[in-house]
């Protein structure tokens, strides 16, 4: 027993309990990781498609990496529009506008939502696409804001554009994926 009790404080010991009150961190190693290489490959990105839920669009934010996204040309995508309450939605767009931020309400399951999106995103790199043949845009976004359903929505109206292509270059998982090039 006295093992056990042993065994329990060392181990709590180490898990460094906050008991000053103060702000608590939780950010999984995981996490730290995926940022760092967000960041990284952020250098390369042309332009970041910065997912972030409608009904919450504040909340939804990756605050670590505001600071990379201002400097970047970008597009801020409230997915599920649908689910968001219509009379505030366009309050929140002329909200993010007046910071001189592109935003677009957006549901990733609509085809003609996600086509509005991508001509966004032309309209944004149009001065860019005439000097470089392939442009590379990212998307990020906070856990469960829609970013695979929108990577995925892209991937068929690509293959609805393009139905030449390799059928297996635009579908699967979009979990973990860190290069999936699309041709639009």
């Amino acid at each position: 027993m006295a093992a056990l009790k042993g065994l329990l404080k060392k181990g709590l010991g180490e898990m460094d309990f906050n008991t000053g009150g103060g702000l608590i961190n939780w950010f999984p190693g995981h996490m730290a990781a995926a940022t760092r290489a967000i960041r990284n490959r952020l250098k390369l990105a042309d332009l970041v498609i910065e997912v972030r839920d409608a009904r919450i669009p504040l909340s939804s934010i990756n605050v670590n990496l505001q600071p990379h996204l201002s400097a970047k040309r970008r597009v801020i995508a409230l997915n599920k529009k649908d689910l968001a309450n219509p009379n505030i939605m366009h309050k929140w767009v002329n909200y993010f506008e007046t910071g001189k931020q592109d935003c677009i309400p957006i549901n990733a399951h609509s085809k003609s939502s996600v086509t509005k999106l991508l001509e966004l995103v032309e309209l944004k790199l149009k001065e860019v696409m005439s000097k470089e043949p392939t442009l590379l845009v990212m998307v990020v976004g906070v856990p469960n804001v829609g970013k695979s359903c929108l990577i995925n929505s892209i991937h068929q109206i690509a293959h609805s554009r393009f139905p030449g292509e390799d059928e297996a270059s635009c579908c699967g998982s979009t979990t973990r994926c860190y290069s999936r090039y699309c041709r639009i």
